[in-house]
C-alpha cells in the first residue's frame, strides 16, 4: 500500500494549475500569500467558477462531434431537394453544403468563444480579491 501513497493526479486545467501551484511553492520566499480578505473557500469558489466556465466550451470530442454535425447537416438538407431546384449542380452542391456547414461552425466557436469570456469575467468580477491573488501566483516564478 506505501507504493502508492505518493500518487499524484495528472489534471493540468486552470484550477489544479493554480491548486498545486500554491501546494508545491507556499512557503518559498517572496510568494504571494492571502491577506485578509481572502480566505480559502473564496479561493476555492472562485477557481471552480473560472474552471466551470472554461470547461463549458465542452471536450475536445464534444466539439469535434459538434463541427461533424454542423457541416454534414446542410449537405443532408441539400440532398433533400431536386437539383433542378439549387441554384449549383453536380458535386457543386456538396461544396455549397461543406461550406454552409462551415460557416455554420464558425459562428457556433465564436458564440462558444464569447459565453466563455462572458462567464470568465462574471467570475473575476464576483471574485476581485481571489482574481488578483490568483494572477499574483501565476507570475511566481520560483528560483531554481
Amino acid at each position: 500500500m506505501e507504493q502508492f501513497q505518493d500518487y499524484r493526479y495528472v489534471l493540468d486545467d486552470f484550477q489544479h494549475q493554480v491548486e498545486n501551484k500554491i501546494k508545491n511553492h507556499k512557503n518559498e520566499p517572496g510568494f504571494p500569500q492571502m491577506d485578509g480578505k481572502l480566505d480559502e473557500e473564496e479561493l476555492g469558489n472562485y477557481l471552480f467558477e473560472h474552471q466551470a466556465a472554461l470547461d463549458s466550451e465542452g471536450t475536445e470530442r464534444t466539439q469535434y462531434t459538434v463541427a461533424g454535425v454542423l457541416i454534414t447537416l446542410p449537405i443532408i438538407v441539400l440532398s433533400a431537394f431536386h437539383e433542378e431546384s439549387l441554384p449549383v449542380k453536380g458535386y457543386q452542391v456538396v461544396l455549397l453544403g461543406v461550406a454552409i456547414g462551415l460557416l455554420l461552425y464558425g459562428i457556433y466557436r465564436v458564440a462558444m468563444k464569447a459565453i466563455v469570456r462572458k462567464k470568465v469575467k462574471r467570475a473575476k468580477e464576483e471574485h476581485p480579491e481571489a482574481c488578483a491573488y490568483v494572477e499574483k501566483v501565476m507570475r511566481f516564478q520560483p528560483i531554481t
